[in-house]
């Protein structure tokens, strides 16, 4: 291959290419990823350092789009891809338990880079749908079966401690015999193996002077913290506890 050929490769023209593949698109907060890397050789050999993985999650606060990477994985040693040599390079990691779900509005994805020496890094990109923990999926149930309804999942910037940007709130709109004393419960999930940590808030409704005064002074909302694990879930006795500490908060 000629200098002007090795010129174009280090543009990226002709280059080595990266194709990453999922097992599949959807999966939940903690579950295994499972996938490959494939990688295309160009019209020269070309000596790839490293392999890296990037997941990213974007998101908007006060007009601006950003995003931050919550995680990073490297996935081989050095080697050299030769002229048009494919290689297949299969991968397996777990994702954090506090990756954001995408359903409020924060996209998700994989970033794939091949650190290339003296040549435009090539990159590949891919959407990943990320639903709640399966405990967390399960107590937005029980909240629902109390008398509410999700509404939807917000970013919050301002009022938890976390290493990440934001936390998610859970929104949920009173119903039945909750809808003259309630305008909504907000909820904060925290997944781990088999517990997650819950911050629980209950917004009241003004009926009253006393109340009027305390949404006026953002006073209106009550908080609790509590953590469930599957076994308590699965006892049957959690709805009990977790209607009992609205109520609390409530009257």
């Amino acid at each position: 291959m000629s200098i002007f050929g090795k010129t174009l490769a280090s543009m990226g023209i002709g280059a080595t290419q990266v194709d990453t593949r999922l097992e599949k698109s959807s999966y939940r907060q903690g579950d295994f990823i499972r996938g490959a890397v494939y990688v295309q050789g160009g019209q020269v050999e070309q000596r790839v350092d490293d392999i890296y993985l990037f997941l990213v999650v974007q998101y908007h606060h006060e007009g601006n789009h950003a995003e931050y990477v919550l995680d990073e994985f490297r996935i081989t040693e050095p080697f050299f891809i030769g002229p048009s040599e494919s290689k297949e390079i299969p991968f397996e990691f777990q994702f954090p338990y506090d990756v954001p779900v995408t359903t409020g509005g924060c996209p998700v994805y994989l970033k794939t880079g091949l650190d290339i020496r003296m040549a435009k890094d090539p990159s590949d990109v891919d959407g990943i749908e990320i639903t709640p923990h399966p405990l967390v999926h399960q107590m937005i149930q029980l909240i629902e079966e109390i008398g509410f309804e999700l509404r939807g999942v917000t970013a919050d910037f301002e009022h938890y401690f976390t290493q990440q940007p934001f936390v998610q709130e859970y929104r949920f709109a009173p119903l039945l015999r909750f809808q003259d004393v309630v305008d909504q419960v907000v909820v904060v999930f925290t997944p781990h193996d088999h517990e997650i940590d819950i911050i629980l808030k209950v917004d009241r409704k003004a009926v009253d002077l006393m109340t009027s005064m305390e949404e006026a002074l953002d006073l209106d909302q009550r908080m609790t913290r509590f953590v469930v694990t599957q076994e308590e879930y699965e006892s049957g006795q959690l709805a009990r506890k977790v209607e009992g500490l609205i109520v609390k908060q409530v009257y």
